[in-house]
């Protein structure tokens, strides 16, 4: 069973939009002829579609070559220091170093300047200066040089000083 109330809100809300309706017309039009009012008018520019994900004002940064020699470059001409390397410890008679020092060794990081940091076959990090055409410790030309190339290798190609 419906109450009254109900049945008469629901019966009003019908009546008064018809009601208004012309009211609401009118309000938004000074014209007192009555006729409709017009459609709004649209402006087009003419500006170009930019897609957000496709075009950027920026474009992207175009990586250059690497001007300089390759980490392959730099351990090839480790590995080319072996032969040299063996003569010296023959010829002064010290232990030659194992050939998985040369033939394992693997580049690193590059330092710029032709030098890379090659780490041999056992781990140890060395500095390959192909522009020098030389091989030193990580502490430069001057510092120290890892014990088995001191005794190993001969002291115009492998530079630097024992550690005391």
């Amino acid at each position: 069973m419906r109450s009254r109330g109900t049945a008469s809100s629901s019966l009003l809300l019908p009546v008064l939009a018809v009601a208004l309706a012309p009211v609401l017309v009118a309000c938004g039009d000074d014209d007192s002829t009555g006729t409709a009012p017009a459609a709004p008018t649209v402006e087009v520019v003419d500006e170009p579609a930019v897609d957000p994900v496709t075009e950027s004002a920026d474009p992207a940064p175009v990586e250059e070559a690497p001007s300089g020699p390759s980490g392959e470059e730099a351990v090839a001409f480790f590995r080319s220091t072996e032969a040299d390397c063996a003569a010296f410890a023959v010829a002064v008679g010290n232990d030659v170093l194992p050939a998985y020092y040369f033939d394992e060794a693997v580049a690193v990081q590059d330092l710029g300047n032709g030098s890379w940091v090659v780490a041999d076959g056992s781990g140890v990090e060395l500095v390959v200066d192909l522009s020098a055409g030389v091989v030193h410790g990580l502490d430069g030309p001057t510092g120290v040089l890892p014990i088995e190339y001191s005794f190993g290798c001969p002291e115009d190609l492998y530079l630097g000083s024992l550690a005391e």
